[in-house]
Parts: structure tokens; sequence; C-alpha cells
């Protein structure tokens, strides 16, 4: 069960220095230490600072849920896509926190991974970002926001939930608990080397149709 005085809200514009901080994290998260290491970023300033443009330019914040804890923010949904449109703006906005070489490295980063993205089934609902703070884990505010999904997708009419993560993530656990099953796994030899991870895996929940009450 969540905790007491948990409480979720649409996430604006103005909060991407909080959503960076609750998806980057620490260096040392799995996730964290990947995402360094697969876009050649040599410090988390430069990482948050990669996801706020990108973040921005996607305007993935429509589509995201931040958990309070006591009005502290604890925990993120995103649910949806999370591609972004490259534009001129964005280009030239990289090119000024990155530099050249630093966009060549993300540029790569992003090729690498998408050989080791699982196709996922078409008309899935698809969570694409979801982070508890590591101070506030164990307390059930991962299973509250997979909860948040839940009813997103049936008010969609969805029939099936999606998402992907590294082989290696802890989370796996938590998503299965909560009715997830590894669908398939994706690995890449490169992607390994580089990260030292195997790959990632696509998770999928199937959802039973909604009971009416007599």
């Amino acid at each position: 069960m969540p905790e007491l005085g948990l409480t979720f809200r649409q996430a604006t514009s103005d909060d991407s220095d909080v959503l960076a901080d609750l998806v980057i994290g620490t260096a040392e998260q799995e996730m964290t230490r990947v995402a360094l290491a697969l876009f050649g970023l040599d410090s988390l300033t430069r990482a948050r600072a990669l996801f706020r443009l990108t973040w921005r330019a996607a305007e993935n914040w429509r589509t995201s849920t931040i958990a309070e804890l006591d009005g502290e923010p604890v925990g993120m949904l995103q649910s949806g896509s999370s591609a972004m449109k490259v534009t001129p703006s964005l280009i030239v906005a990289a090119l000024k926190a990155l530099g050249p070489l630093g966009v060549a490295r993300v540029v790569r980063g992003m090729r690498l991974q998408s050989k080791v993205s699982p196709r996922k089934p078409a008309g899935v609902f698809v969570i694409s970002e979801l982070h508890v703070s590591p101070a506030a884990r164990g307390g059930g505010i991962g299973s509250a926001l997979l909860g948040v999904a839940e009813r997103r997708a049936r008010e969609q009419s969805r029939s099936q939930m999606a998402l992907v993560t590294l082989t290696t993530n802890p989370a796996i656990r938590l998503y299965e608990r909560n009715g997830y099953r590894i669908a398939a796994t994706a690995t890449n030899r490169t992607y390994e080397r580089l990260t030292g991870v195997s790959g990632r895996v696509l998770m999928l929940k199937d959802l039973a149709p909604t009971v009416q009450a007599p």
C-alpha cells in the first residue's frame, strides 16, 4: 500500500528540473550509469541538461504525472511515446549544451539503444518512464504509479500495457508483482561492452475487462 500523504498531479512545462532529478537520480543508479555510458556523458549535470532539452522538445511533460509525498516530489510516470521531433532549434540548443562531439555521441547512443528495443505490440498502452526517488523506495509509490497508468489505460479501453527496461533492472520484480511478464528480450554485444548490460526486456500486462456491478 502507498504511504499516507501520497498525491498525484499533472506535470507542467515548469517541472523540467523536478523531472530531471527524478529520472536521472544519482550516478550509482543502474539506469543512470547505463545512460551516462551509452550517451558518452561525463557528469550528471550534462545528463540533466540533455534530459531537459529533449523533454521540452517532445513536450513529454504533457503525458507525465508527478507523485508527491507530503508535498515533496518522490516519483514520476510518463506514458505514451517519448520520441522527440528534431528541429533546428533543438540541434542548436544541443550543440550549445554538449558540443559537436557530445551530440555525435548521443546520436550513436540512440542508434545503439534502438538495437535493444523490443518491438511493442500495436495498440498497447505504453509506460515510457517510471521512477521513484531512492529515499522514497519501498513505500508502495512505484505500485501506486503503475495503478495510475492502469486506470488511464482502462479509460482508453486498452487491453494491454507495455514497458521496456534493462535486463538488470531490480524493478523487474516490482513489475512482475503488479502483473507484468517478460515477453521479449533484445541483446547486443556492442551495447553490452559499452554499458555492462546485455540489453533490455519488453514487459507486458494483459488487462481483464472491467466487470460492471449489477
